[in-house]
């Protein structure tokens, strides 16, 4: 009996519905478009926000590993054209390769990632054999170690 009546509206009606308007399809594309914005500009920033985590965490294993070669030889590792010293000067670059075959580091950094020394008492606040990192390529400016 329902089904009858049913019937009977839509033969009424004189148009049988089977899909949906123009109007509401451009709707939930605008809705769509609308939403997918949003989460593109969300994630915009994620990428260089895991580069500048990555280069932190390097630069306190360089900063752990320059200690250690400096506890067992007395000088840090310089990559300056006088060698290994004491006292570093400001933006010296730090000995990466050294670390390396003294078996202090397990791998490079990547080449985006400068580590050079920030350590002068007589020129800075920091003491000796401080690592300063910096990342390239990336548009952070709070994106530094020490």
């Amino acid at each position: 009996m329902i089904m009858q009546i049913l019937a009977d509206a839509r033969k009424r009606s004189g148009r049988n519905q089977a899909g949906f308007t123009l109007v509401e399809l451009l709707v939930v594309i605008a809705i769509l478009g609308i939403l997918a914005a949003i989460v593109l500009f969300n994630i915009s920033g994620v990428n260089a926000s895991s580069a500048c985590n990555a280069m932190k965490t390097d630069g306190a294993t360089i900063q752990s590993a320059a200690d250690l070669y400096y506890n067992s030889k007395g000088v840090y590792p310089d990559a300056a054209a006088t060698g290994d010293t004491a006292t570093p000067a400001n933006a010296d670059g730090v000995a990466v390769t050294k670390l390396l075959t003294s078996s202090l580091l397990h791998q490079a950094p990547p080449a985006t990632e400068v580590f050079t020394y920030e350590g002068n008492p007589a020129t800075t606040t920091f003491g000796n054999g401080t690592v300063h990192g910096v990342i390239t390529g990336v548009p952070v400016a709070s994106c530094v170690y020490n």
